[in-house]
């Protein structure tokens, strides 16, 4: 999330032009907006148990009610593991299927691990991009990305 004027703003950045985009969790109404404006039709949270302790959840599912919305808990740095390939395999899996039924809007907390992670993963087992190109053109489009080598050596096993 981003600093505007002393309040917090979701990032939103397309991956695949009116296809998948990733960012930070709606917060306002005006995220909300956003994402119809971008038609988005889907919302992919990688979030798990602890991202959701500290957030009012039903404040966000009021936000993300009129979206197809699934929720794929990941673990990130502060879980104590990375993401294994069983798991990345799956959620790359569920991604397709929801691109193939619209756009979709894939976020974590702070879109620096899970969500580029896994846009990493989809570009190259489904789009066909090599991990170089497809790491390189992820960093280019979300400049939060921040993952560590451990979990893109994870991304050779998929």
């Amino acid at each position: 999330m981003d600093r505007f004027l002393g309040f917090w703003i979701m990032l939103f950045n397309w991956i695949s032009i009116k296809k998948l985009a990733i960012g930070t969790p709606l917060l306002t109404n005006a995220d909300k907006n956003l994402l119809r404006e971008k038609a988005i039709y889907s919302i992919l949270d990688l979030r798990n148990e602890s991202d959701f302790l500290n957030i009012d959840k039903d404040k966000y599912f009021k936000l993300v009610d009129e979206f197809n919305y699934l929720n794929i808990p990941l673990p990130d740095h502060k879980f104590g593991r990375f993401m294994n390939t069983a798991e990345i395999k799956k959620t790359v899996f569920e991604l397709e299927k929801l691109i193939k039924i619209g756009p979709v809007f894939m976020h974590c907390h702070a879109s620096a691990e899970r969500s580029p992670l896994i846009s990493i993963a989809y570009l190259f087992k489904i789009k066909g991009l090599s991990l170089v190109q497809a790491c390189d053109y992820v960093k280019q489009q979300n400049k939060s990305t921040n993952l560590h080598i451990k979990q893109l050596k994870s991304l050779n096993l998929i």
